[in-house]
C-alpha cells in the first residue's frame, strides 16, 4: 500500500507539471504562414513584404520577445528590440530584401524569449540588371521611289547576363513609317533577340523620326531611341529638270534656263543626296548667267556658280572641265576683279589647257579652248606676268610670235584679238 501510494503521489505531481507546462506554451501565428520568397530581385535594389505575426487565442497571456533576422544582412526589417502582443493582438512587420550581388539568399526571423522560439523562413535570389542593345541604332532607308516601300530589320538583343526578361514596348509617330502588323509590345528572354521589321513609304519629300523604345533596364536611359529617316526619291525630276535647262540653253532661252537650273537647285536642298544633281544645276545656272548677261554682276555671279560646282566635288569628269573653263571666262569679265579671282582663272585655264587639248564646251562648241586660252593672257596680263602673258599669246597666234611681253605692247595685242575667238 505504502508503494502504491508513493507512485501516485509521482503521477500527481507529473501531471501536474505537464498542466505548468501547457499554461506556459504559447502559440505565435504567423501571416503567411512560416515563410516568404522574395524570388528574383535586381542587385542593389529592394523588395518588400508585410507579415503579420499574432499572439494567438491559444496563448496563456501577454507574450514579451525579441524579435530578430538571423544568417543575413540582405534581408531587413522596420522593428527591433523586444515585442510585446498582449493575447489575441498582433503587429504588423515590413521585411525588406535588398541583395548585393547575384546569388541566392535564405535567413530566419527569429521571435523568441525563455519559454518560446518561433521562425519564419526567408529566400531571395539576387539578380543582375536587364542589359541590351539595339541593331542597328538607327535606320536610314536612303532613296525610295513614289509608290514604292522600303521594309529594314530593327533587332532587339537582351544580353546574356540579364537577370530578368526585357520588357519593351514601341512607339512610333504615325507617319510614312509603320511596323507591319502593329507588335509593339514583348518579353524577350536573357540571351535572346527579338527583330522587328520597319516599312518606308514615302509621301514627303524626307520623313524623319523617331522610334521611342519603354524598357525596364535600370542601366541605360528610358526611353531608348532609335532615329528613323527616309527621302522620297525625286532623282528622276531633278535629272529631268537638268536637261530641260540644257535644252533651253542650247536653244539661247537663258532667262528660261535660269530659271529651270535655279528650281532644280532649290529642290535639290531636302538632302545632300543630291548634292550632285544640284551641282550640275549650278554649273547650267554660271553658263546661263554668263550668256544672259542680265545684271552688271552676271560675271561675278557666273563666276560663283562655278566656283561652288567645281569645289562640291560631286560634278562628272567632263562636268568639271566645263566649271573650269566657266571659271576661267567668266573671272576676266568681272569689273574690277581681285588678286585672288585672277589667280583662280589662271589656275582653272591652266588646269582645262593641259589636261584636255581642243577643249569645247560641251553643250556651246563656240566656246572653246582658244577663249580659255585668251582668258588666261588677259589674267596674266593683270597679275602683271608680262613675259608669261607673251608666251601665252605665241600659243594663242603663232603666226605674230614671238610678242612683245612690255605692258603696251601686250594690251595692243589683247585688244586686237577682241571679239574675233
Amino acid at each position: 500500500m505504502r508503494y502504491l501510494f508513493h507512485i501516485s503521489i509521482v503521477f500527481a505531481l507529473l501531471f501536474s507539471a505537464c498542466e505548468d507546462k501547457e499554461e506556459a506554451k504559447y502559440v505565435i501565428v504567423f501571416d503567411p504562414a512560416t515563410e516568404h520568397d522574395f524570388g528574383k530581385v535586381e542587385v542593389s535594389q529592394s523588395a518588400s513584404k508585410k507579415i503579420r505575426i499574432k499572439n494567438s487565442e491559444e496563448s496563456p497571456g501577454p507574450f514579451t520577445g525579441n524579435l530578430t533576422i538571423v544568417d543575413s544582412p540582405a534581408f531587413l526589417m522596420d522593428f527591433s528590440g523586444v515585442l510585446v502582443l498582449q493575447k489575441n493582438e498582433s503587429k504588423d512587420i515590413y521585411l525588406t530584401f535588398i541583395p548585393s550581388a547575384a546569388e541566392n539568399y535564405s535567413a530566419k526571423l527569429v521571435l523568441q524569449n525563455d519559454k518560446s522560439l518561433n521562425e519564419f523562413y526567408l529566400e531571395g535570389s539576387g539578380a543582375n540588371p536587364v542589359s541590351f542593345s539595339i541593331s542597328p541604332v538607327s535606320l536610314d532607308f536612303g532613296l525610295v521611289a513614289e509608290g514604292n516601300s522600303k521594309e529594314l530589320e530593327l533587332s532587339f538583343n537582351n544580353n546574356g547576363s540579364s537577370g530578368f526578361e526585357l520588357e519593351l514596348s514601341l512607339d512610333l509617330p504615325a507617319g510614312d513609317f509603320v511596323i507591319p502588323g502593329g507588335e509593339t509590345n514583348f518579353s524577350i528572354a536573357p540571351d535572346a533577340i527579338k527583330t522587328i521589321t520597319v516599312r518606308y513609304t514615302p509621301t514627303l519629300d524626307i520623313s524623319s523620326k523617331e522610334l521611342q523604345v519603354s524598357h525596364n533596364s535600370s542601366v541605360r536611359a528610358n526611353p531608348a531611341k532609335v532615329s528613323i529617316a527616309g527621302i522620297k526619291d525625286i532623282s528622276a525630276d531633278l535629272v529631268s529638270n537638268n536637261l530641260e535647262g540644257w535644252n533651253l540653253f542650247k536653244n539661247k532661252d537663258y532667262p528660261a534656263s535660269v530659271l529651270k537650273f535655279l528650281d532644280t537647285i532649290n529642290k535639290s536642298r531636302v538632302n545632300a543626296v543630291y548634292d550632285s544633281i544640284s551641282d550640275e544645276a549650278l554649273l547650267g545656272q554660271g553658263w546661263s548667267r554668263l550668256f544672259e548677261r542680265r545684271t552688271n554682276s552676271y560675271a561675278s555671279s557666273a563666276f560663283s556658280d562655278f566656283l561652288n560646282a567645281f569645289n562640291g566635288s560631286h560634278l562628272s569628269e567632263n562636268s568639271d572641265t566645263d566649271a573650269l573653263a566657266g571659271i576661267a571666262v567668266s573671272g576676266v569679265l568681272i569689273t574690277s576683279a581681285s588678286i585672288d579671282q585672277y589667280n583662280a582663272v589662271v589656275t582653272a585655264a591652266n588646269l582645262v589647257l593641259n589636261n584636255t587639248q581642243g577643249y569645247e564646251f560641251q553643250y556651246n562648241a563656240n566656246v572653246d579652248h582658244k577663249d580659255i586660252r585668251y582668258a588666261l593672257i588677259q589674267a596674266y596680263f593683270n597679275l602683271s606676268s608680262f613675259t608669261e602673258a607673251a608666251k601665252q599669246l605665241d600659243i594663242l597666234v603663232p603666226a605674230n610670235a614671238p610678242h612683245s611681253s612690255t605692258p603696251e605692247d601686250l594690251l595692243a595685242a589683247i585688244q586686237a584679238l577682241a571679239g574675233q575667238l
